[in-house]
């Protein structure tokens, strides 16, 4: 054995010194100008970024006949380098939108844009048309507005609610002017400009399209935690729709589960209400709900406060019950003393589901009645949708298996897809079918995977085109249900059948190696011609691990998107946890050092090639990367 391959096969890695943190300008503004201020100057402040992270310079001009829009933010960024680039969205005469977006890391307070001067010349004057519109930029309404003569061709009067998001900035903007067609579509289908969010509305009611406080939270906590504070996310809602709070706990003993879901909903409005479903002592449940629409983040419960007081202690009974809150099984549980009047031990599955939550929890404790009736026949408390069982085995029962084959053409030609038995899964999991098409051309590797699997979508399908024709075609198909054996799909055709439109390629010029292999690097690449609209060819491997597979897969093909990278970031699909090394972060490796992912810790290193023909191997990432995780992995 060489002795060059003995670190990497130990799994040793040296870590490359660590990158010096940037310095970069920092600030935002929103403000509305009249268009013979410009070009405007500013200055702003500075910040110190996180490590690897670069700085960025967005800017946004909204041009409105006499008046003009000035979006500005600055700070640091995750996202790639980006050369200074002008972008009209929107041509003038009429309204106009144009933006300057910039992303560097090359030295301290490289985002140093200082003036509107780069995207803003004075306009030349339009020819007068026939149709008059009212203008106005406005972040309070409209009522007052000027009526215009439109230019030439511009014979429509757009109405509507512009919203910006990001880079420090969270700002509503109404919007009227002269428009070349009857649309909403003033952003030009633009859903981000730099670091910032837009979008638009144009109902009746623009203005009371809300943004609401948004996020949920699940957790059992011991009582001791309790009162527990919070803060939330932000969301725009539906014209229509209003902002809701749903809170929920229910208290066993010495420990409480917590439920919070805030978001947007079409519920009418509620005045805030405080629900006993069941008192203490033993097995208690309470509950707080809200819908509002007289404002933003009206929906702004921020603590457990409203809901929750110290019980005094309750005089002991003489009989003993076991007291869980688990979402994995109450094996272990501690036994208590039951408070008096509560001689009958409850034993049952909590489901909850709605707002973001969906999960099971194994509920044992002390109740008055003997009766599987802890809800005292509640079905829905709030956003979420509550049901309860006593049976004493409601885990799911699901197929499992893992398949790999490599062959030409498993884009177009359906495979079986067959089970090598079945497995009960833990409370919280549910079953899963995931199939993972990786198609270089003249070779593909298709990866499947049934079992068990914990994540918060229960009954979902989709098929994913992570980089798609021309170049490598990467797709996925994702299966979650809740039922016994319903991931029993027999053939690849559920994936392939999402395919079928993909235009034939048409032969190019470019010439790249091919290549999919079960290994970090290619051997015996074969050659073929790319088809048109590939820029380049790509050299690089993902780290795969879960669904009953771990191994890294080599790849070489024509590549046609601007990224390096195939999968976009994507690091979950179905079980398969994905760590991407396309050929600039191997170059690393080469130098002698690990990845920069590795450093961070997103991958093991090295991957060893194996594949478990039955079950699913141990996953080295907790899968849960959503604001509400109701069911922790670590519970």
């Amino acid at each position: 054995m060489s002795p060059a391959l003995l670190p990497a096969l130990l799994g040793l890695t040296l870590l490359l010194s660590r990158t010096q943190a940037l310095t970069c300008q920092s600030g935002s503004a929103v403000t509305v100008r009249n268009a013979t201020e410009l070009p405007l100057q500013w200055t702003v402040g500075e910040k110190i970024c996180d490590e690897g992270w670069g700085c960025q310079d967005t800017v946004l001009l909204l041009g409105n006949g006499p008046q003009v829009l000035l979006v500005l933010t600055k700070g640091c960024t995750q996202k790639e380098n980006q050369e200074a680039h002008v972008t009209d969205h929107r041509a003038g005469p009429g309204l106009s939108i144009v933006s300057y977006t910039s992303v560097c890391r090359h030295k301290d307070l490289c985002n140093d844009l200082s003036s509107t001067l780069p995207l803003w010349s004075l306009p030349s004057p339009a020819a007068p048309g026939s149709v008059r519109c009212p203008v106005c930029l406005s972040t309070e309404g409209c009522e007052s507005a000027t009526e215009v003569t439109c230019p030439i061709g511009h014979s429509y009067c757009y109405n509507g609610v512009l919203k910006f998001r990001g880079g420090g900035i969270n700002s509503k903007l109404r919007v009227q002017g002269c428009m070349s067609q009857a649309t909403c579509n003033l952003l030009n289908e633009t859903r981000e400009i730099g670091s910032l969010s837009v979008s638009e509305n144009c109902g009746a009611n623009g203005m009371e399209v809300l943004t609401c406080q948004s996020g949920a939270l699940g957790r059992v906590m011991n009582v001791t935690e309790l009162p527990l504070e919070w803060t939330a996310g932000q969301e725009d809602c539906r014209e229509g729709w209003g902002c809701q709070d749903t809170l929920m706990l229910l208290e066993n003993g010495p420990q409480v589960l917590l439920v919070l879901t805030k978001g947007c909903t079409q519920e009418k409005d509620q005045e805030a209400r405080v629900t006993e479903h069941r008192a203490g002592p033993g097995l208690s449940i309470v509950s707080y709900t809200r819908v509002c629409r007289h404002e933003d983040l009206c929906n702004d419960l921020p603590n457990t406060v409203p809901l929750w007081t110290l019980q005094p202690p309750a005089a002991p009974g003489s009989v003993q019950c076991p007291v869980c809150l688990s979402t994995e099984g109450c094996e272990s549980a501690t036994e208590v003393t039951c408070p008096v009047g509560h001689s009958h031990c409850y034993n049952g599955i909590f489901t909850l589901r709605g707002g973001g939550v969906s999960g099971k929890l194994r509920v044992q404790g002390c109740m008055s009645q003997e009766a599987c009736n802890l809800l005292n026949e509640t079905r829905k408390i709030g956003s979420l949708s509550v049901s309860e069982s006593c049976d004493t085995d409601v885990s799911q029962t699901c197929e499992k298996g893992t398949m790999l084959r490599f062959q030409r053409n498993l884009a177009k030609e359906p495979l079986e897809w067959n089970m090598f038995g079945t497995v009960k899964c833990d409370l919280a999991e549910v079953c899963q079918e995931t199939l993972l098409l990786i198609d270089v051309g003249s070779k593909s590797l298709i990866v499947g995977s049934k079992g068990c699997i914990k994540t918060e979508t229960q009954n979902s399908q989709a098929v994913s085109i992570h980089s798609g024709p021309p170049g490598i075609l990467i797709a996925s198909y994702t299966h979650f249900c809740s039922s016994n054996r319903c991931n029993n799909a027999r053939s690849t055709s559920v994936l392939l059948n999402s395919l079928r439109d993909l235009a034939a390629p048409v032969p190019g010029d470019l010439q790249c190696p091919t290549c999919v292999q079960l290994s970090r690097s290619c051997t015996g690449s074969g050659t073929v011609t790319c088809p048109k609209g590939t820029t380049g060819c790509y050299k690089g491997y993902i780290g795969l691990e879960g669904g009953g597979l771990t191994s890294p897969l080599s790849i070489q093909g024509c590549m046609a998107q601007p990224s390096n990278y195939l999968l976009n970031h994507t690091n979950m699909i179905g079980p398969f946890h994905t760590v991407e090394f396309p050929e600039d972060v191997n170059k690393d490796r080469q130098s002698g050092g690990a990845p920069k992912d590795l450093q961070s810790g997103a991958a093991p290193a090295p991957y060893l090639a194996r594949v478990v023909g039955l079950g699913l191997s141990l996953a080295l990432w907790c899968g849960m990367t959503t604001l509400l995780t109701l069911f922790p992995c670590d519970s």
